[in-house]
């Protein structure tokens, strides 16, 4: 599923909207939005914290005085030839606002008049691209139905979409022929299936009864299927809207859960895409779970100093390889590779308990890159305007600019 990007696609739609509308808890979302950007892969923390209510607390990253030397010693990654591409659709007016890929052949694009920093958007024209061959062509989707407000993408496939724009969601469930109209206060199903199982299972507010739909808000959140049936097997938890609960589904078949509890981090998973759910031991230093794409390594993480890696190898969390001291963002690729972002722009893998730096992939030293990794295993790195896919498996990929 592309868990990868939902948690920075809403904190940044959370940011860019606040003086458009403003849905429950975005006054508590705005306080920690920065903190969110570094935890991207909270699905349904950032999901539940722009439908129902606020999300967990921000820390503040050191500054430049602070820089070290990484540790360990970097080595540098050959990477072969970068190539680049550029998004473009003849005719549309506007500039490239925004670039989203679910594979390293699809995505979506979004062209955009209004000023970049014009919160309001008033009256602006915005076209919509799609590609399926990785950026090579692009072809125009049908006219998007008009809505003022700040916009971003949010998609789901090759051929389901979400625009959030202003108050309300614009979706294409056809790969662009048709769009729909839906107030925020009433999220479409395709909100949901962006952070979702491949059943629709998903954490979120039960429906009322039976042959209802699931609310925006309620008083506790659970695992629920996309009409709000909860799942017969509940994590032993209190997960209220607001938390820092968080829901990831692996491929495998196994649900992972995680909840804060003060300082701690309660892990539990479920077997057998839904069965009874088990708790893992506590690590301490533990802030969150990465999950690679074929659901094989859980990694706990934490990227604030002392940062740290752990796997987990049975029911046990045993120390994964060092982390550089400048570590901004992790992500797990699988074959026991993590992906690294740096606090100053830098990209590199951590493997064999090395750390190898692809410095053609540097963007400016203002910008710190997020990452993540699509569920066809691709690496997508966000930089300011500037982002890279990498296609291929382990540190071998062939990596791709698009502007």
């Amino acid at each position: 599923m592309p868990e990868t990007t939902i948690e920075e696609m809403f904190a940044e739609f959370e940011a860019a909207a606040r003086d458009t509308f403003r849905p429950p808890g975005v006054p508590e979302t705005q306080r920690r939005v920065r903190d969110r950007r570094r935890r991207r892969r909270g699905l349904l923390a950032g999901l539940a914290a722009l439908l129902l209510t606020g999300s967990a607390g921000g820390y503040a990253v050191a500054g430049r005085g602070d820089r070290s030397t990484p540790s360990p010693a970097p080595t540098v990654s050959p990477t072969g030839k970068i190539t680049e591409r550029k998004v473009a659709l003849p005719g549309v007016p506007g500039r490239l606002a925004e670039v989203r890929f679910t594979g390293a052949a699809d995505g979506w694009a979004l062209f955009d008049t209004c000023e970049r920093r014009d919160l309001a958007a008033q009256v602006c024209r915005r076209t919509v691209g799609r590609t399926t061959d990785g950026g090579v062509s692009w072809r125009r989707t049908a006219p998007l139905p008009a809505a003022n407000g700040a916009a971003h993408l949010l998609p789901v496939d090759n051929a389901t979409l979400t625009v959030a724009v202003g108050g309300r969601y614009l979706v294409t469930g056809d790969g662009g022929d048709s769009w729909t109209s839906h107030p925020v206060s009433a999220p479409p199903e395709a909100i949901w299936r962006s952070a979702a199982a491949e059943g629709g299972q998903h954490l979120g507010c039960p429906a009322a009864q039976e042959g209802t739909r699931p609310t925006a808000t309620c008083a506790e959140l659970k695992v629920v299927l996309l009409d709000g049936t909860p799942l017969a097997h509940q994590p032993p938890v209190t997960l209220q809207p607001g938390g820092d609960a968080t829901f990831l589904p692996g491929s495998d078949g196994r649900y992972w859960l995680t909840a804060t509890e003060g300082d701690r981090l309660r892990v539990l998973t479920s077997d057998y895409a839904g069965g009874p759910w088990r708790e893992l031991p506590a690590v301490p230093a533990g802030r969150r779970i990465d999950v690679s794409p074929d659901g094989r390594e859980v990694w706990l993480v934490r990227t604030d100093r002392p940062n740290g890696a752990w796997r987990l190898v049975g029911d046990r969390w045993q120390p994964g390889p060092p982390l550089p001291d400048d570590t901004h963002e992790v992500a797990a690729a699988g074959d026991g590779v993590l992906v690294v972002t740096s606090t100053y722009g830098g990209v590199g893998f951590v493997a064999d308990g090395r750390y190898l730096d692809i410095p053609e992939l540097r963007a400016n030293p203002d910008d710190r890159a997020s990452v993540a990794v699509l569920p066809d295993d691709t690496i997508e790195i966000r930089s300011g305007e500037t982002q890279f896919l990498g296609a291929g498996r382990g540190i071998n990929r062939h990596w791709i600019r698009y502007s």
